[in-house]
């Protein structure tokens, strides 16, 4: 007798233990839980960062683009033509619209071309940023960097200054289709045209790549010896330039754009009056908080803008 209420103790106790574990199981998350539990909003989205061409000036854009997103928790691609090819570009493009990304900046090489594979991914939802070169005419929601005409005049105030406000200008430019470097240029010959004793002698154009740029400065410096300054509209005219005077030993004003190693190191050395800076380092925590914020449905500035500085050699 005494072992059957032995029993019917112990199977009441495990009932009740028993019940006490489904229940646990079945109340609803506390509100911490649920917060722990919840992915960050961004964790699935994958944003993706095209350039006009891979090149060292973009370095500082990456590392600043992979700091926000992985702040964000969000997946970051970075991708470029391996040369200047707006051909090659578009087809980058048009891939990553395929495998529907979630976000997408670039810089566009030639803003004819790219225009409707912009509007392309607008139509699928999915958003696009420009930054460095604009593409105006697509449906891009914004476009984040330089003011290039803004950018333009402050290279003309600098060799004017650096000139003495007179003397023979020869300059070297890339790919002509670039938004930037034309809007750079106008700006250029604005300033210019303020002084009358400055003349802009000629306007070298390259195919975007590192020999070309270099002997076009070569010929632009056998063509016009009696010219007094040089300005580098896009960033592989300052490197070339610096190969260029050590080369001929010269001793002329020499006015660049973008704050690359070598071109720092010109400064240093003399090679290289002054250059002008666009705070680049800016762009890539802008173009992944901007994507986000409209993926979020937020609105953004259609334009928005960094400023240049310009970086000058001081005298020994």
């Amino acid at each position: 007798m005494q072992k059957k209420w032995i029993f019917l103790l112990l199977g009441f106790c495990i009932c009740i233990s028993i019940f006490i574990i489904f229940s646990q199981f079945n109340q609803p998350l506390l509100q911490e839980d649920r917060q722990v539990e919840e992915k960050p909003l961004s964790s699935d989205y994958t944003f993706v960062i095209i350039y006009p061409v891979a090149h060292p000036f973009f370095e500082k854009v990456t590392k600043t683009a992979r700091e926000q997103a992985a702040e964000l928790g969000i997946n970051i691609i970075i991708d470029a033509p391996k040369i200047a090819s707006a051909a090659d570009q578009a087809m980058i493009l048009e891939s990553y619209i395929k495998q529907q990304v979630d976000g997408i900046a670039i810089g566009a090489t030639d803003p004819e071309m790219i225009t409707p594979i912009i509007n392309e991914a607008i139509d699928q939802d999915i958003p696009v940023v420009c930054f460095d070169t604009d593409a105006p005419n697509s449906m891009r929601h914004a476009y984040i960097g330089t003011d290039n005409y803004l950018a333009g005049l402050h290279l003309g105030e600098a060799v004017a200054k650096h000139m003495n406000y007179k003397g023979k200008i020869i300059v070297s430019s890339g790919l002509p289709t670039m938004e930037n470097l034309r809007l750079r240029i106008e700006g250029l010959k604005a300033a210019i045209a303020q002084y009358p004793d400055l003349r802009l002698a000629e306007i070298a154009y390259s195919n975007g790549t590192d020999p070309d740029t270099l002997k076009n400065i070569e010929q632009l410096v056998d063509n016009y010896p009696d010219f007094k300054g040089f300005v580098g509209i896009d960033s592989l005219a300052g490197p070339a330039a610096v190969t260029v005077w050590k080369a001929h030993g010269l001793d002329k004003t020499a006015v660049t754009f973008d704050n690359l190693p070598i071109v720092m190191e010109g400064i240093e050395n003399g090679q290289i009056t002054s250059t002008i800076s666009q705070n680049q380092n800016k762009w890539g925590d802008l173009l992944v908080r901007r994507l986000l914020e409209i993926v979020n449905g937020e609105k953004i500035k259609e334009k928005e803008y960094t400023e240049t500085i310009e970086i000058e050699s001081v005298p020994h």
